[in-house]
């Protein structure tokens, strides 16, 4: 539970919303964040240069809203990164948060974060986010064990298990924190933003506040017209931007001297992202398997003895053993 916000809370948190063609969703996103509360100061709604209405949407919305305002940009960026880092750049709030147009923010989401953020003195706080199934509405909680209870961490470095929760959207922000150590999202076409994002965050060494309190509700929408790049995993050119995304964020902890944080990178892309990919290759033909397996073993060949040496009959250590040994699919 937390308490009620204080009047010394209004108005302190931004919250930026990116979309692009997609005026089926954006305003129940922009509504979810306005509808907050006086914590939020204003809502920085960009558009990536949308053809379908959804700027045209937004500034009706904003009309009527005076928290409500709009940036567009004036050529389509290709991805995420670009229209977050514009609504950072243009954040007025001491804090800031992001939300995607196609999800929401629960109730009391950001009361809850920036109630905890104040009480601990928290660059970063981070709260749960459920993968909401639709039309189902199943719902699967990412991460539940980093948020199963309140908690307070000095440095990344004492909680290696953050970097298994590479979302950027379930979390508040302090934004003098982001702009004081550059931190700012990949620009253009660059799939799996996120996970370079959060390397950045913890690479910046914050002191970060969790919560178990559900703050982000992320919809999947498998049978959508157009899949998002999570769930358009059917070229190779998926696989190879993630494996990509992973070798960058490696890369930001190591040079920041977060030798564990690395490390644990390279651990979650063992147990995560191989077992979910190897688990679909029955699924694609012979193309893209050799091509997959030829990838997946360069990918692997560049880590040492020590990011094997967890427990060997582990799935990801077995599936990489595996790989390693056969040139060929099997």
């Amino acid at each position: 539970m937390h308490p009620d916000p204080s009047p010394a809370d209004a108005g302190a948190v931004s919250v930026v919303v990116i979309g692009h063609d997609d005026a089926a969703h954006v305003a129940d996103a922009v509504r979810s964040a306005l509808g907050q509360g006086p914590a939020v100061r204003e809502v920085v709604a960009v558009d990536d240069c949308s053809t379908d209405g959804s700027a045209e949407l937004l500034e009706r919305l904003a009309a009527a809203e005076p928290r409500l305002r709009v940036v567009g940009l004036p050529v389509n960026s290709g991805g995420c990164g670009t229209p977050r880092n514009t609504g950072l750049d243009a954040a007025a709030a001491p804090y800031v948060m992001f939300l995607d147009s196609d999800d929401v923010l629960p109730p009391g989401a950001v009361d809850a974060l920036l109630a905890t953020a104040r009480e601990t003195d928290a660059q970063v706080t981070g709260g749960l986010c459920v993968r909401r199934e639709l039309p189902s509405g199943r719902e699967v909680p990412w991460e539940p064990a980093l948020y199963a209870s309140p908690a307070v961490v000095a440095r990344p470095a004492d909680r290696p298990r953050l970097v298994r929760d590479t979302l950027s959207v379930n979390k508040l922000y302090a934004t003098d924190f982001l702009r004081a150590h550059g931190i700012r999202f990949p620009d253009g076409r660059f799939p799996y933003e996120d996970m370079v994002f959060t390397a950045r965050v913890w690479a910046a060494a914050p002191r970060v506040a969790l919560v178990p309190d559900r703050v982000y509700v992320w919809h999947v929408r498998r049978a959508a017209p157009r899949l998002s790049i999570s769930l358009d995993r059917t070229g190779v050119g998926n696989w190879r931007a993630r494996t990509h995304a992973c070798r960058t964020a490696h890369a930001i902890l190591l040079d920041a001297g977060e030798k564990g944080l690395a490390r644990a990178v390279r651990a979650k892309f063992l147990d995560h992202d191989l077992r979910m990919y190897v688990r679909e290759l029955p699924l694609r033909d012979d193309a893209y398997r050799r091509a997959w397996w030829a990838h997946t073993r360069a990918h692997l060949a560049e880590y040492d003895a020590a990011d094997r040496s967890g427990d060997p009959a582990a799935p990801g250590m077995l599936l990489a053993r595996v790989l390693l040994a056969s040139p060929e699919p099997r």
